[in-house]
């Protein structure tokens, strides 16, 4: 598994005195009980992202016994181990009081022993196929003992050990202290797209990963009872939060655009395009801006202000909101600016952005201002900007050479 140089090993510690490291005779296994220290805020969760886009029907409580089993695991695992995890550790971690989890310790095991986790694949013609896992092969809570034992199943070895490229890290303790497990599985998703700064994602496949399918008919209430929640609460709690847009087929919602933002950085750059039009059904288009819709941005600190134009080749060029950022001192509003970056992202399919990085992308957006002649397109038209956009795309599509190679070529 690989960590960036600041990631802590997962290495076993007497932080629990000796009840982590022992053989109990009760013990579905012969094998002994995995090592692992006192927890604290430097453990990490690092999943694969085709598990991040899973569907796994958990509630809070089994989703933090099931992250705390995965931090546990170190980078050179090569095969599961027996794994515990002590009822003080998660109430202390999740900072809740609440007794009642002994009591349901057992219902977890039993749960998590028989729920399916989904994983994702597509077949040739791009179809959604969920794959269904046994996430654990055992896992059991003895009366009185005081922590859940359990081991994961084998075939989550793809998903959890000895991971090389395309997966999620996240620290422990921001998972643990969101209040909801629609919040969680929110946050998993930004936090895969954490580098890139977005994540498009259409309203059908964002139900079926939340499993709300057959709950929320009204979108007014997903959207008030599942991304309203899950924005507020991550905002308050963790490491990064975020801001969406609603792509509607009429009045239909059908994409949802998350910019994902970090913490530190209170610079809000909103993007994509607040301007989406779609064909609607009777094949005319729809002239009324996203923007003027009910329900399309949630983010209290975003403007509504946004506009089009036509680019080079008669298209809808779209154009950012204006920049939230406002200077305190000056009391006055930065210009509009077309966020470019958000802009080829959107670009982009959710196959397309599993396969590029940040570096990929932003080397297309420098080569596309270097053959077209716009050193800063964030303060150009709207026109300009946008042909810079579809230049970006058109070479990380493998459409088109990028600039500096053809300029070598023909010095050669």
């Amino acid at each position: 598994m690989t960590y960036p140089p600041d990631a802590p090993e997962r290495l076993g510690g007497n932080g629990h005195g000796g009840k982590t490291t022992s053989t109990d005779s009760s013990s579905p296994t012969d094998h002994p009980v995995a090592e692992h220290g006192s927890f604290d805020e430097g453990d990490i969760v690092v999943k694969a992202n085709q598990l991040i886009r899973g569907r796994i029907n958990w509630t809070k409580l089994e989703h933090r016994v099931v992250a705390m089993l995965v931090a546990q695991l170190k980078q050179e695992d090569e095969s599961f181990e027996m794994q515990q995890v002590h009822i003080t550790d998660l109430m202390d971690m999740a900072q809740i009081s609440s007794r009642d989890i002994y009591d349901r310790a057992e219902e977890v095991c039993r749960k998590l022993l028989n729920q399916k986790v989904h994983v994702r694949t597509s077949t040739e013609d791009g179809r959604r196929v969920y794959q269904g896992y046994n996430c654990l092969s055992t896992c059991r809570y003895v009366e009185g003992s005081g922590y859940i034992e359990a081991k994961f199943n084998d075939d989550m070895k793809p998903f959890l050990l000895q991971l090389k490229r395309q997966f999620t890290m996240y620290r422990l303790q921001n998972f643990m202290q969101l209040s909801s497990q629609h919040s969680m599985r929110v946050y998993e998703l930004i936090k895969m797209r954490e580098g890139l700064r977005y994540l498009c994602v259409s309203v059908e496949e964002l139900r079926e990963v939340l499993c709300c399918e057959h709950t929320y008919d009204r979108f007014s209430d997903f959207k008030r009872y599942v991304l309203e929640r899950a924005r507020t609460e991550i905002a308050d709690t963790c490491d990064i939060y975020f801001t969406y847009k609603v792509e509607r087929d009429g009045r239909t919602p059908v994409r949802v655009h998350l910019l994902i933002h970090q913490r530190e950085n209170q610079e809000r750059e909103v993007g994509p395009p607040t301007l989406i039009r779609r064909e609607r059904k009777g094949g005319s288009s729809s002239d009324q801006p996203e923007r003027d819709r009910p329900e399309r941005d949630v983010s209290p600190n975003s403007s509504p202000h946004g506009s089009s134009a036509t680019s080079r080749d008669g298209s809808q060029a779209p154009v950012s909101d204006r920049c939230a950022t406002t200077s305190k001192s000056e009391g006055s509003s930065p210009p509009p600016r077309f966020n470019l970056y958000g802009t080829v992202l959107s670009g982009l399919t959710q196959e397309e952005l599993d396969e590029v990085s940040t570096k990929t992308v932003r080397r297309a957006v420098q080569s596309a201002c270097q053959e077209t002649g716009v050193p800063q397109p964030e303060r150009s038209t709207a026109s300009e900007a946008w042909n810079v956009a579809r230049i970006a795309l058109a070479e990380l599509r493998g459409e088109r050479r990028p600039a500096d190679a053809l300029a070598a070529e023909a010095g050669a």
